[in-house]
């Protein structure tokens, strides 16, 4: 070491004494340094590059199917197979979470069966919507090109100053979603496609079956007493308890509740009124559900009696109630029409799906799946 830091201070001197062979020898080695660290570079990029995945060799009604929504559809699925399979007793934790058997089938089996399930109806969507005439350049196989497409489109719009419907730009899973339903939409709105011609006949017997669907609501209206005991003190609980037995015994001789309730301090905070209109009903469930479900089947002056249910004190009483029958055949017509329409789709599209033949290496899709989920 010593010697060496002596020849570097020295070193000007010689390349005084020998400048043009020095020269040349530096140039020479300059090129050699540059090049062997251009090699380490490359080798170093390589060893931590990530290996690119295999390309998969997958078809479903002749239709290739594209690695990307491979993958797509395989992560949708892992988190209820994984919870699926941690619910019958195998832990996540262990490293052979994948490969262990439960009952015959292992979860990375039975990832890949859904995943198949899946792809297959994916599938059968595109292949009703070729063979109806729709325009779709390569049908599931032709998703990746498309969806670059219609975000290189949308984005040079965005870039001109132009207005963009919808999303700016399409991600795998959204144009999926966009393809399919629009495949839905127009599969539906047409009559000269198998399954979509509906007869009055058979629009009235589907409204005949599905009758309790189209019930309108009634109009009605409860005062109601609703205490959360579990805020209160005891003292609080004894005092409220003891007036509303007496506010109980008083509306079951035909008084009015929310009237009563006003002699009661200790109970008029929580006494409330409400009147609930047909089309109401679904919103009101959302913040007294309780009270509806508890009062719903009541008559006009008929209470349900002091109750205690989940910690909380009710005394419920109707005070007024329109009732409606059922929605007529013609008001719902449009809508069993689009009912009816869809339901057909459905059915369509998984027999579609079932007839479709898979060709692939299952085998291997398995090995695939098993080594990108250990790997996740």
């Amino acid at each position: 070491m010593a010697n060496s830091r002596k020849k570097k201070k020295n070193a000007p001197q010689r390349q005084w004494q020998h400048s043009k062979p020095f020269a040349r020898s530096t140039l020479l080695w300059g090129i050699i340094t540059v090049a062997g660290l251009a090699l380490c570079a490359i080798v170093l990029a390589l060893l931590l590059k990530k290996p690119s995945q295999p390309a998969l060799s997958l078809k479903i009604g002749g239709q290739t199917i594209p690695s990307e929504v491979f993958q797509l559809i395989l992560q949708q699925n892992r988190s209820d197979v994984v919870s699926m399979y941690a619910n019958q007793g195998l832990s996540t934790a262990q490293d052979s979470f994948w490969r262990t058997e439960v009952d015959g089938k292992s979860p990375a089996q039975a990832l890949l069966e859904r995943t198949m399930q899946d792809l297959q109806e994916l599938a059968a969507a595109y292949q009703m919507a070729q063979s109806c005439g729709l325009d779709l350049p390569g049908g599931l196989g032709g998703v990746m090109e498309r969806m670059e497409a219609e975000n290189a489109q949308r984005r040079a719009k965005l870039e001109a100053g132009e207005h963009v419907y919808g999303l700016q730009s399409y991600t795998l899973q959204t144009y999926l979603s966009y393809e399919t339903d629009g495949i839905a939409s127009q599969y539906c709105s047409n009559t000269d496609y198998p399954g979509m011609d509906i007869s009055q006949s058979q629009l009235h017997e589907y409204y005949q079956e599905h009758l309790d669907q189209y019930q309108k609501y009634d109009d009605i209206s409860f005062s109601y007493l609703k205490v959360d005991l579990n805020q209160l003190e005891d003292g609080q609980k004894q005092t409220i308890q003891t007036q509303a037995d007496r506010l109980a015994q008083e509306i079951r001789q035909g008084e009015d509740l929310q009237q009563k309730a006003a002699a009661y301090n200790a109970l008029s905070p929580y006494v409330t009124h409400v009147d609930i209109l047909s089309d109401q009903a679904a919103s009101y469930s959302r913040s007294i559900g309780d009270v509806m479900e508890l009062g719903w089947d009541l008559q006009p002056g008929e209470d349900t009696g002091l109750m205690e249910l989940n910690g909380f004190l009710f005394l419920i009483q109707c005070t007024s109630r329109v009732e409606y029958d059922y929605q007529s055949f013609e008001q719902v017509q449009s809508v069993i029409l689009s009912q009816m329409r869809r339901e057909r789709y459905q059915d369509l599209l998984q027999q579609t799906a079932d007839s479709l033949d898979i060709e692939a290496d299952l085998p291997e899709l398995e090995t695939f799946i098993i080594k990108e989920m250990e790997g996740s």
